[in-house]
């Protein structure tokens, strides 16, 4: 064990000796995309249309409070509960019509969720969540197109670095927790869409842990909207 893992590890032990009547806490935890983030979709008519997504997602993260747990192979287990989602995607020119922001939200009634493994002692976590998200085009013309939502799947299953310190930091909330979680996604929109059935839809997503939302004037566009008149 390196010199910096000892303190940390201690550190580590004292916190979850200071909690071991608590059992399972629960830690809100708030992700953002990073850098240039791409959702495209190739269409049966229109080719491949492309836009550049902002936003994030709000999450719970269940976590039992067992230090033994650490030593394991398999690593601390955390439940992850994904409570939001709200991106805004820009403009997509479709023929002769235009989608205004597009906004992919989660869905009401499955906002989805999945499980971590964390095994900071190996530097390393495995993650696996589904985001189930919907999407809709902001302008009357494509409103009238497509008054239901496009329903988007996307399925995260990757393994990050965790160090101690990034635990610490969740467990505290005294940071970010500095996690960041990339996935190229894929799925194809049902047959029965309008236009643009059959379509493949590719996300190429770089979530990270932050310590607050991120703004911006599409988010606030998109949020409008989902409010309704």
């Amino acid at each position: 064990m390196t010199g910096t893992a000892r303190p940390s590890l201690l550190l580590l032990s004292g916190l979850f000796t200071m909690n071991v009547g608590c059992g399972q806490i629960d830690l809100p935890v708030t992700f953002a995309l990073q850098g240039e983030n791409t959702i495209t979709l190739d269409t049966p008519f229109f080719g491949t249309l492309s836009s550049t997504l902002i936003g994030g997602a709000e999450a719970t993260v269940t976590i039992d409070l067992n230090p033994f747990v650490l030593f394991k192979p398999q690593g601390l287990a955390a439940l992850i509960s994904l409570d939001r989602v709200l991106m805004a995607g820009t403009e997509i020119h479709i023929g002769t019509l235009n989608t205004g922001i597009v906004c992919v939200y989660d869905d009401p009634d499955n906002p989805g969720g999945g499980i971590a493994y964390l095994r900071p002692l190996h530097q390393e976590g495995d993650f696996n969540l589904s985001f189930n998200t919907l999407i809709s085009p902001t302008s009357p013309q494509l409103q009238a197109l497509f008054p239901d939502p496009l329903p988007f799947q996307a399925e995260i299953s990757t393994t990050v670095p965790v160090t101690l310190a990034q635990l610490l930091g969740l467990l505290t909330g005294g940071g970010d927790g500095g996690l960041e979680l990339s996935q190229e996604i894929q799925a194809v929109l049902p047959e029965e869409i309008p236009l643009l059935g059959g379509s493949i839809v590719t996300a190429d997503l770089t979530l990270a842990t932050v310590e607050t939302f991120p703004t911006d004037p599409m988010l606030d566009h998109c949020e409008d909207f989902l409010a309704g008149p």
